[in-house]
Order: structure tokens, then sequence, then C-alpha cells
């Protein structure tokens, strides 16, 4: 399989425009599911897709030497007298909405090679990653040197919070066979240093409407005399979080972070992290709307305002615990005549794992025998749903990996993976799957 046909097949998935946010691009969501399902097919692997309601699917695809049927273009024998290990893959298949479309210099959902970098919505978040894997198993294939089992397992709901993802995987039982699973969903530290993710930080998104009147009202009129929802947002949401230290006052929010290590502190200090992103929750408020925001002034006591905030959390606090303190806060902390309702939050909890099992060794001196750096350990801010799900259901090693770099433009216009990250991306990923 050369690198024409590889970047064929990555051009043909970016041109699905799979945006799980956007009900209206549904049918794109269920086309790249009927892509991805077609090659793994190609490939002789069993294929099952798991949906909830029309929710976009979970492919399970598995290949297993011994099943896989023989093929004279591959050279494979008819089957294998033993097997080696079960190894789980993630990586997911919808990618960000391309807004704002004025600021891309290609068409987002055109895969165009420039200037040594592979540019499209989804190339490096994470339809790039998912390629590499089919590719790495391809290739393996042909030279009959996949003696594991692979599952590979694509979600189509990673950026709306997986939110069917612990549902949909239950349904396969076969999935606690496997001896370890691969998140292939994060990044390089740089150019060709490479790192392993032992942690996540979990995360909740609020979303929050107060009311105060049926209409908006003259602030002539009505100033003084009525109380005002959008300063009684800014109100609730300062005595919620210090803006200058960032400390959260919510009682109990900090009852179950447990203090970092002094051994972890000076692994993460060795990859230069910043620790109050990785190690400690944060609550910020993510968008306001209350009000006249046109042009000139109308000057009105709006009727409702509405805040969008989310807190990141760390391992142990747990997520639904968090979320009734939210809402026990803003019930004590707003005027007992006030209307407000909270849309039910999406939650995960955070990830964490032990970063000396044998699995993140192994990965740790592949990845330094193809891009001959030192592997670093790292934890970071963000969050991955899928990983704490895995680990918590299936209670096997999870290990987070990934090849594009930190201005690959992740979630934002030009998004794009870097040419030789990509191609080394598929020989670590051939390694890991043949070791």
């Amino acid at each position: 399989m050369d690198k024409k046909q590889i970047l064929e097949k990555f051009s043909q998935l970016v041109s699905i425009e799979s945006v799980s946010t956007d009900s209206k691009r549904h049918k794109e969501i269920l086309k790249a599911a009927e892509f991805i399902r077609k090659e793994l097919i190609q490939l002789g692997c069993q294929v099952n897709l798991y949906q909830k309601d029309n929710c976009p699917p979970l492919i399970i695809g598995k290949y297993r030497p011994s099943f896989a049927p023989p093929s004279p273009k591959w050279l494979r024998r008819p089957s294998k007298a033993t097997e080696g290990k079960a190894i789980g893959v993630y990586a997911h298949y919808d990618v960000q909405p391309e807004d704002p479309i004025t600021k891309w210099k290609t068409p987002p959902f055109k895969l165009t090679v420039k200037n040594g970098k592979i540019y499209g919505r989804g190339t490096a978040d994470d339809k790039g990653h998912l390629i590499q894997v089919l590719t790495s198993i391809k290739r393996l294939i042909e030279v009959d040197k996949l003696d594991n089992n692979i599952v590979c397992i694509f979600e189509g709901e990673e950026e709306i919070s997986s939110k069917n993802f612990e549902e949909l995987i239950k349904k396969d039982p076969s999935l606690k066979n496997i001896d370890a699973f691969y998140v292939v969903d994060m990044g390089m530290k740089a150019k060709n240093i490479p790192q392993i993710f032992y942690g996540l930080r979990g995360v909740i998104g609020f979303e929050l409407k107060i009311k105060t009147s049926e209409i908006d009202l003259h602030s002539g009129v009505f100033g003084n005399r009525v109380l005002n929802p959008a300063q009684l947002a800014a109100e609730l949401m300062s005595k919620m979080v210090d803006g200058q230290t960032h400390e959260i006052k919510i009682p109990g929010f900090y009852d179950d972070v447990k203090k970092t290590s002094k051994e972890e502190i000076e692994l993460l200090l060795k990859s230069n992290s910043t620790l109050v992103s990785k190690v400690y929750p944060a609550l910020d408020i993510n968008g306001v709307v209350s009000g006249y925001t046109g042009e000139g002034f109308k000057t009105i006591i709006p009727a409702e305002a509405l805040v969008k905030f989310s807190i990141r959390l760390v391992p142990h606090q747990d997520h639904k615990k968090i979320e009734k303190l939210v809402e026990k806060f803003v019930k004590n902390n707003l005027p007992k005549e006030v209307e407000y309702e909270f849309r039910e939050p999406t939650g995960s909890n955070a990830f964490y794992t032990d970063f000396k099992n044998p699995f993140a060794q192994k990965t740790a001196e592949v990845f330094e025998d193809v891009f001959k750096n030192e592997t670093l350990f790292n934890r970071s801010g963000g969050s991955v749903a899928a990983a704490e799900i895995l680990q918590r259901v299936f209670e096997k090693p999870v290990i987070l990996i990934g090849f594009s770099l930190p201005d690959d433009n992740i979630h934002a216009p030009n998004e794009n993976f870097d040419e030789e990250m990509f191609w080394k991306g598929i020989v670590a990923i051939e390694k890991i799957f043949a070791q």
C-alpha cells in the first residue's frame, strides 16, 4: 500500500462532513460510518455497528489472525496455530464544525497537502489517527506480521461528550477479553518528541437559565423595582469561583481531591507541564447571553439570562456528586422568587492510570525507536470520555497516544496534520500492534 493510496483513503474520509453537533448533517455521519465499515471488512475484520435510537453508530471491527481469510495478494496462511494479545484501539470519526469558514485558507472538507502539512477538518482530530490505524493493520497483514488480535473501536459521538459510548460498548461482551486499550486521540509534545498520557481531567457542561419576568422591561420604569437576571447571573458566578485565584467556592467541592505525589510532580515537570492546568480542577464561564447586544442601546431590564459554564475535574472527583453540589449552590444563592432552569448536565469523570504499566513502558520504547527521542509521560487538562469509560468498565490498562502537533489547529480553522508525523505515526502503530 503506497502513500498515494493511503492519502486517497484519507481524502475520501475527510470529504465526508461528519459533524456530530449538526443534526442537519446526520446523513454524513452515517456515510462516514459506512465508509469505515467497508474498510474494516476489506481488512478481514468482523464488523458490528451499535446504535441507540438514531445516534451516530459505534463501529467495532475485530481482526483475528486465525479467522482472517487467506489472500493471494497478502500471501497469508489460512490460519495461525497460536494467537497473541488482544489489543483494543480507539479513535473517533466525528469532527467539529468548520466555523468560521472565512478563516480557512483551504477548503475544510478537501484534503490538501501543502508545505509539509495535510490540511482539512478532522485531519488531526481524529480522522488522521483513524487512517493511521487502518493503514497499520493493512501493512502488517500484507507482510504476514500481525499475530495479535486487533479490535478497532471507532466512535461517532466524541465531539458531543460520548453520551452513548458506555451503553454501546457494553453490548459487545468480547471486549472483556482485551488485554489493553490504546486511545489514539492525543498528540506529540513537539515534532519528534513523543509523549504518553496517563491522566486526563473530567468535565461537566452546565447550562443555567435565570428568569425574572415574562418580557423585557423598561429600565426607567422598572429599574430598582425588579430583579435583573443578568446581574443575578454575574453575582452568582462570582460567588461560585474567584476570578483572581480561580478557587472554586462551592462547599464540598474539594473533598475528594487528592494531593499529587512528589514523584509525579517531578515527572510532569520533566515534560515542562503547566501543573495548574493538569492536576487542579477549574471552573470557566463559556458564554453568557442576556438582553440587547445589537448596535446602539436598548434601555431594558432583560427577562432572562443564560449562562453556560464548565467544570474540569481531577481524579477521584465524581461528576454526579459535583453536579448535585452545583445545583444545591445555585438553589441556595438565588433569591427564592427567581425562576431558574438547569439543562441536564453532560459530564465525564477524570481518567488516571499507572504510567508504570508494562504496555505503557513498551510503547515508550517503540516511540523512542521511531522518533529517536525520549518518551515523555504527561497528563492533559482536556478530556476524552472514552478513556475513563474503557478503564472503568473493563478494568484493563488504557494508554493514550497520538501524533498531532500543538500547532495543528485542532477545533480551529486550517486544521492540519504534519506530514512527517503522520507517516512516522503509522510506523509506530505498526510496531505496537506487532509487538
